[in-house]
């Protein structure tokens, strides 16, 4: 019995409880079945919304079977990484060869003569500079020549390509240095100075040329290519990177070791291949150990998998086990299955195994037809790509079969809502009659109670 919270007001009657028991007797099989009907479909809701995330697993692996850089990536090995590095693209041919790094890229540094300091007045007119094949004037008026002037009036002059002005305070005094917008010889810089008949003091001072037999500015760094031998070959790059060397290949130099002999050997970059094809494995035997678990039945314990007996489970499974054992139209006829790559499908689970050995023999040996089997328009990568996207798209399988159950669960907890309200209604019912019932059970023990008390005044 239910605990009371009041009593009738005047029989004793426990309308509380008789009130409870009566909503809860009514309520509790409908409630049961509604409740269990809910939780399974949320369960299988919850099934295939983790088979969907464990198919797009899946097929992020074939995208990457797909990709270049699994079946042509290239491998850069050099004999001396401390004197050049080397990286290749998918475009780069296997190959041995020969180099030496003859001379690194540097940038120009022009330093001038010293003056008492930054303040000292250097002369008025202006400076013509070249900086390789962009040419920019820079004023120096009366009042505004100092040291320090002038550094500001280049480094802000319209049309700098990025030459840039420094002050040095050295112990003989201040020195204007200017800087070269980049490496090599290309970048290299000419200043002429340019007075006229109202120009005052010497801007000359700050003249450089190349060509000129003298030069009041002193080179500190002179401007120059890198330089290096490839095959007997002298090529030269305006920085200490070559990308056009060779064909999908960047070299970058690090140290000057004119004619040490440093090899260079491109290969295929079976490692990533290798990888691909792991990643493939993996995301196979994950997917079906999935369905392995949503689809089984345990009869010891009489226990189902969440989607155990489903039929979109079931294709999809049938599926998988389809495209695995189906060889390849148009592949060498030795090696046209997974099987003969030495990747084998197993009876009892329907998961993977791969034998390293013949796998890796094949790798070494017949990449193009490995990539034949893998990749194309009709590769078991874009076969599996096919069948699967029917079921992850927002218009396959999946969706449409999660659309239901989520329709399903609505239609239920509207089913649960009417419930309630019917049973919130009949409990007002009950209470209602109930009350009734026991005003007039109290009218009747107070008539009885007066009846005895006259009967016994007449004894």
């Amino acid at each position: 019995m239910a605990s009371l919270t009041t009593n009738g007001l005047g029989s004793g009657l426990d309308i509380n409880s008789l009130v409870t028991q009566l909503v809860q007797s009514e309520r509790a099989p409908a409630d049961s079945r509604l409740s269990a009907r809910s939780s399974k479909v949320q369960s299988r809701l919850s099934a295939y919304g983790g088979l969907r995330a464990t198919v797009a697993e899946f097929q992020d692996t074939l995208k990457k079977l797909q990709s270049d850089t699994a079946f042509k990536g290239r491998t850069a090995q050099v004999s001396n990484d401390t004197l050049i590095k080397a990286s290749a693209g998918t475009t780069a041919a296997s190959g041995l060869y020969n180099l030496s790094v003859e001379a690194l890229a540097t940038t120009q540094k022009l330093a001038s003569a010293a003056f008492t300091d930054a303040t000292t007045s250097v002369g008025t007119g202006h400076l013509d500079i070249s900086a390789g094949t962009v040419n920019f004037s820079v004023d120096i008026a009366a009042g505004s020549d100092s040291l320090s002037n002038i550094r500001d009036a280049i480094n802000s002059a319209a049309g700098n390509p990025g030459v840039r002005a420094t002050i040095v305070n050295a112990s003989d005094g201040s020195h204007l240095v200017l800087t070269a917008a980049g490496s090599g010889s290309a970048q290299a810089i000419t200043m002429n100075a340019v007075t006229t008949g109202s120009d005052t003091g010497d801007l000359s001072q700050l003249n450089y040329n190349a060509s000129a037999p003298s030069n009041p500015m002193q080179v500190q760094t002179a401007a120059a290519d890198a330089r290096i031998l490839l095959d007997g070959f002298t090529l030269t790059s305006p920085t200490n990177t070559f990308s056009s060397a060779i064909d999908g290949v960047t070299l970058v130099v690090a140290k000057a070791s004119p004619g040490e002999k440093i090899t260079l050997n491109i290969n295929e970059d079976r490692s990533a291949t290798r990888t691909a094809i792991d990643q493939f494995v993996n995301g196979y035997n994950k997917l079906q150990s999935q369905i392995n678990t949503l689809t089984a039945y345990n009869p010891t314990t009489q226990t189902a998998g969440q989607l155990q007996g489903d039929a979109v489970t079931q294709r999809l499974a049938s599926g998988l086990k389809a495209e695995i054992n189906q060889a390849l139209a148009g592949a060498s006829l030795d090696l046209d299955t997974l099987a003969e790559l030495g990747i084998s499908s197993q009876a009892k689970t329907g998961t993977l195994t791969v034998n390293s050995t013949r796998l890796d023999a094949v790798l070494s040996t017949r990449m193009n037809d490995v990539s034949t089997l893998f990749r194309g328009a009709s590769g078991l990568a874009a076969r599996f790509g096919q069948m699967l996207d029917g079921y992850t798209s927002t218009t396959g399988v999946i969706e449409g079969r999660s659309s239901s159950l989520r329709s399903e669960a609505k239609a239920l907890s509207a089913q649960k809502e009417a419930l309630n309200l019917r049973m919130t209604a009949m409990e007002e019912r009950y209470r209602k009659q109930f009350t009734a019932l026991d005003s007039m059970l109290s009218s009747f023990a107070n008539t009885s109670s007066f009846l005895t008390q006259q009967l016994a005044k007449l004894s």
